[in-house]
């Protein structure tokens, strides 16, 4: 009789012991999550990527991290340095970065937000140029200036949900996790299409702008007020505002003349071509 009660507290104890370890409890898996937060190693001293420049930066605000293909160690960005295809770029809660591409365009990455350079190549004897990019979340403002010449040029940005194309262009997107809205500034043509329906596209030009998302089956467009033009002038500034471009000093300024014509040279050496 108690060889039968050791046998059932046994293997009651045993059944708890599964079923604790195959339900982890929430501190277990918070501690999980912060150990792969703690994983990631942010250098200070920064080390190239792979392959030739995909582009650089001009200027920065605030600190922004760029990950070389291998998302658990990071460099902290500073003016003046390369960025190259695979970069994952990361701008923290109040960070701010301007960049240029080897085709010639400005990138304006926002504070909070991801965006990875897949693609970024110029053929100079070809004349083409093709540029593609993935803004995971957050916002970004992209002004294309595409190389004089050139037989193609494409340029796209893509969301979780949307992809922009487009080879003229300056417009803003903004990826949140259930919508994507993309705004089309001056002398802008995009050709707007959801991941989950390539064959159905929406057409933006100059001062529209379109949200899509997954409960809106087709997206509308809508025409920008003026309110909205302006609104949008001080929210996208084409520059980080207290960066490096809009230093109090002329030395300053004169650093990020310098800045441009060192991308100029950039784009002309053949050895950045594809």
């Amino acid at each position: 009789m108690a060889s039968s009660r050791f046998n059932l507290t046994f293997l009651t104890c045993l059944t708890a012991l599964t079923l604790g370890w195959g339900r982890p409890a929430l501190s277990e898996t918070a501690i999980s999550e912060q150990t792969l937060t703690s994983d990631i190693i942010i250098e200070d001293v920064f080390q190239p990527g792979e392959g030739l420049p995909a582009g650089k930066v001009l200027s920065v605000r605030g600190e922004t991290i760029v990950f070389h293909r291998d998302p658990t160690v990071g460099y902290r960005i500073q003016s003046g340095q390369p960025l190259y295809v695979g970069d994952i770029i990361r701008t923290r809660d109040s960070a701010w970065i301007l960049c240029r591409l080897i085709d010639g365009s400005h990138i304006n990455i926002k504070p909070s937000t991801t965006l990875t350079i897949l693609r970024s190549g110029y053929n100079s004897g070809r004349k083409t140029s093709t540029t593609h990019l993935n803004l995971e979340h957050g916002s970004a403002r992209f002004r294309l200036n595409p190389i004089p010449g050139l037989a193609v040029y494409d340029f796209k940005v893509q969301t979780g949900l949307v992809s922009t194309l487009t080879s003229e262009a300056d417009f803003v997107v903004r990826a949140k996790p259930d919508a994507t809205e993309i705004i089309a500034l001056e002398r802008s043509r995009l050709e707007v299409t959801r991941m989950a329906q390539p064959e159905e596209v929406t057409y933006l030009s100059d001062f529209q702008r379109t949200i899509v998302s997954e409960e809106v089956i087709s997206p509308t467009v809508e025409a920008l007020t003026p309110e909205d033009i302006e609104s949008m002038s001080v929210s996208s500034p084409m520059a980080p505002p207290g960066s490096i471009s809009a230093v109090r000093n002329s030395d300053k300024r004169q650093e990020i003349k310098e800045d441009a014509t060192l991308i100029e040279e950039d784009i002309a050496d053949p050895k950045l071509s594809e």
